[in-house]
């Protein structure tokens, strides 16, 4: 099967799955899994993640992110990578841990974001590693219904908003009945579209747009150095002084078309670095937002 392109975006919310070379158990004790916890908190802080969910079994582990900066590849290399390193010193063994790289599924979060939560929290019940969620203290069921201690990573409020009311005791209680209510539900993978996607067709295509955009966004080096050709920056910017627009759209042209670095570009204007970046950020913001238009 064709290995798939990883896609992502800032503001993306994903599951993901990760599991263990040749189904090989990734928690051998308690203290494995408190280390990937750690391991999870500091990546989760770094990235700016939001973690709305997670579940550890034996040989694989199950997360909802959402990351509001992107970076989601860079954060699962540090995970898997501190969580590998620690693991073989630990049990003195040598070579990767993990199998193939971890899954990801772009995921429509008013649409499915809950029942996934719920599917993950039934995890460890389907497993047999315990008799119901909250008899299984590695996965965010517990923090959820205010028991234990919440990991500072877990952001608990957007699933808990669907069961709020003034009676505190009935919201958990309500949360702790939907949980339960899909005991005999296996989720239904088969909404599942083009191997990454679980959402409407709208959510898609609007995803697709967004990532469209991005993937032009990319810097085409690769263009001018086969053409052996690049504009000086004289050529593109001239001698006179540029409206902003003008200029912002020539700064982005130059970065992305051209090749050239950010402080080349800041140089050759005489400004600062930081503004030749917000010009490439502000380009970038009115091309996808002329996209979703159409």
């Amino acid at each position: 099967m064709a290995r798939l392109t990883r896609n992502e975006f800032p503001g993306g919310v994903y599951y993901i799955k990760a599991g263990g070379k040749d189904t090989e158990s990734i928690f051998r004790d308690p203290s494995d899994r408190a280390r990937f916890l750690d391991i999870l908190s500091e990546t989760a802080f770094r990235f700016k993640w939001l973690c709305h969910s997670y579940c550890l079994l034996d040989d694989h582990y199950h997360l909802l992110l959402e990351t509001p900066c992107g970076r989601l590849s860079l954060g699962m290399r540090q995970i898997n990578g501190l969580y590998t390193q620690s693991f073989n010193k630990k049990y003195g063994r040598q070579g990767p841990l993990f199998g193939e790289r971890f899954r990801s599924i772009i995921i429509e979060k008013t649409r499915y974001l809950l029942p996934l939560h719920r599917h993950m929290m039934l995890n460890p019940v389907r497993a047999n590693l315990a008799s119901e969620p909250k008899a299984w203290p590695w996965s965010s069921y517990l923090p959820n219904i205010l028991k234990g201690v919440r990991p500072g990573f877990l952001f608990t409020q957007w699933i808990l908003s669907f069961f709020q009311g003034k009676d505190k005791a009935l919201a958990l209680e309500r949360y702790e009945r939907y949980i339960s209510s899909g005991s005999d539900e296996c989720f239904l993978w088969q909404e599942l579209k083009e191997r990454m996607f679980l959402g409407s067709d709208s959510f898609i295509e609007k995803v697709k747009k967004r990532l469209q955009v991005q993937n032009c966004g990319k810097r085409d080096m690769n263009s001018w150095l086969r053409s052996g050709e690049r504009l000086a920056l004289k050529e593109i910017f001239g001698t006179g002084k540029l409206p902003r627009k003008e200029r912002d759209s020539r700064i982005y042209h130059a970065y992305i078309h051209q090749g050239y670095t950010l402080s080349e570009i800041a140089a050759f204007l005489n400004i600062h670095l930081a503004t030749a970046s917000r010009a490439v950020r502000r380009m970038e913001k009115k091309a996808l937002k002329q996209v979703l238009r159409t």
